[in-house]
């Protein structure tokens, strides 16, 4: 599947779960929500974020959600967005990656966070939501810390960045290498 490099999800966009298949969001959110309400007691972090692979010819993004139940497990949901071209500047790849989660963090409106603390019986403060982005104070990306940071600010969402950014740096990571 091959789209444009600017990517704008709803409710329809596909995402992936290893055990429940290719769901569209507004299902996702429902599976979240039955995540949560399995243990309504624990502590839960839920962060977006992702990463991109680029090959010869195109560039492949991959967007996440994780729900971690902290120390007890986590469910994860990635969608996957092919663009036709081999991006290699480090700023627009960044750019775009992050791009990419805002759009994401936009489909959790204040509905649907309001429908998160009410399913846990909980208010603001007690639940994290956190804006994962994969870069780092060392190497190359750390360049652009301030930029991308500056565009994650305002969110509900909380800007993380390495080592902290694990749905970006690691499980988004893991599926934009998969072919």
């Amino acid at each position: 599947m091959t789209r444009s490099a600017y990517r704008t999800f709803d409710d329809q966009t596909l995402f992936h779960n290893m055990r429940l298949g290719t769901l569209p969001f507004s299902q996702v959110f429902e599976a979240i929500l039955e995540f949560l309400l399995e243990d309504p007691a624990a502590h839960y972090c839920i962060s977006v974020g992702s990463d991109s692979q680029s090959s010869g010819r195109d560039t492949l993004f991959v967007t996440c959600i994780l729900v971690h139940r902290v120390g007890k497990g986590a469910i994860g949901f990635y969608s996957r967005n092919r663009v036709k071209r081999s991006i290699r500047n480090l700023r627009e790849k960044l750019s775009l990656e992050t791009l990419s989660s805002l759009q994401l963090t936009y489909l959790f409106d204040d509905t649907r966070i309001a429908r998160i603390y009410d399913v846990l019986h909980r208010g603001p403060g007690d639940i994290s939501f956190e804006f994962h982005i994969d870069i780092g104070r060392n190497g190359p990306t750390s360049a652009y810390i301030t930029e991308m940071m500056s565009m994650a600010r305002g969110l509900v969402f909380i800007p993380r960045i390495k080592p902290e950014s694990y749905c970006a740096s690691s499980y988004a990571d893991r599926h934009s290498k998969a072919t």
